[in-house]
């Protein structure tokens, strides 16, 4: 299931039925974006993972019937901003991060920036896992900043089969990844 990409009226009908692979499959999808997230704002990675846990235990109880993966998405991030939220009045922290969590538009701005670039980068290396070995190997090379000509020296392959591999996944990631803002990355990544 986990390898899967579920088409989104499949998952939002297993949701629909409260079916657990529909929340295994988010978990999969979502786990490692989410506590990464919660991790920047906490600060501690146990209370991190606590609450993205409490965020996937309160989708399952909510009987929420979603009409769109976007609306899945919202409940996650938004659930996990609230209880970020909720973890710091708990705990009565009024310091500088609490005021300008709970005060300050542009760290809401930057709350959802980071929500957004989290989201694509877990898509993105979710597809680059898909690609053919060789091609993945240059693919995550290149998102490492490595040149071509490091890249061809390192794997010990021509420049030119550098170029075919990048060329490749491209248009492999292109294809898994139809959104706008995706293809817009993959565009500016591989030029």
């Amino acid at each position: 299931m986990e390898d899967e990409v579920l088409d989104q009226e499949v998952l939002l009908d297993l949701l629909g039925r409260n079916d657990n692979r529909a929340y295994q499959y988010l978990y999969s999808c979502y786990y490692v974006a989410l506590k990464s997230l919660a991790t920047c704002y906490v600060k501690d990675n146990d209370v991190a993972e606590d609450l993205v846990q409490d965020v996937f235990i309160s989708m399952l109880e909510s009987g929420y019937k979603f009409k769109t993966v976007n609306e899945v998405k919202y409940f996650l991030y938004s659930s996990l901003k609230n209880r970020c939220i909720s973890h710091f009045r708990k705990q009565k922290v009024r310091d500088k991060y609490y005021k300008d969590i709970l005060s300050s538009q542009t760290e809401e701005e930057h709350f959802w920036d980071k929500v957004l670039e989290e989201d694509v980068y877990a898509r993105l290396m979710a597809a680059v896992e898909t690609l053919p070995p060789q091609c993945k190997m240059v693919m995550m090379m290149t998102l490492e900043g490595l040149k071509g000509a490091e890249i061809a020296e390192k794997l010990h392959i021509s420049l030119d089969t550098v170029k075919e591999h990048k060329s490749s996944g491209k248009k492999k990631l292109a294809a898994q990844l139809k959104d706008g803002e995706l293809q817009c990355l993959i565009g500016l990544l591989w030029f």
